[in-house]
């Protein structure tokens, strides 16, 4: 597909399907669902296989980063914040911990600012 620049006709068929973002709003509010797009899985994955491997060492992210990274979960942040706050307990220090609630995470990217992030690691080539 990426080779020679064509995606056969039946993994381009999708269904957009309205996803209510919170259970308790107005369902009347046309801003109140997200549309989910589905597609054929079969071209999802093989788009992905075709597309890290080409392109997967220019799709680096932090050492900080711990979930969607190959060989580390979010299991390992878990075990770090676990083993962090045992240690302040252990010595009787106090422990302070912020959380970020990201529900709306998806809702609020600016997708200029991250084609502008892919473009800069040259990603643009692909098209």
């Amino acid at each position: 597909m990426i080779v020679h620049s064509f995606v056969p006709d039946d993994l381009r068929l999708s269904t957009i399907v309205p996803i209510p973002k919170e259970k308790n709003a107005n369902p009347t509010d046309s801003g109140n669902y997200r549309g989910i797009t589905l597609g054929s899985l079969l071209g999802k994955v093989l788009f992905l296989i075709c597309l890290l491997d080409q392109y997967s060492d220019l799709l680096v992210t932090s050492q900080l980063q711990f979930g969607f990274e190959a060989r580390r979960s979010t299991n390992m942040c878990t075990m770090i914040l676990k083993e962090t706050v045992s240690y302040y307990i252990t010595h009787e220090s106090s422990v302070y911990c912020t959380m970020l609630d990201a529900t709306k995470a998806f809702d609020r990217v600016k997708y200029t600012k991250l084609f502008q992030l892919l473009m800069a690691r040259h990603l643009h080539l692909l098209c």
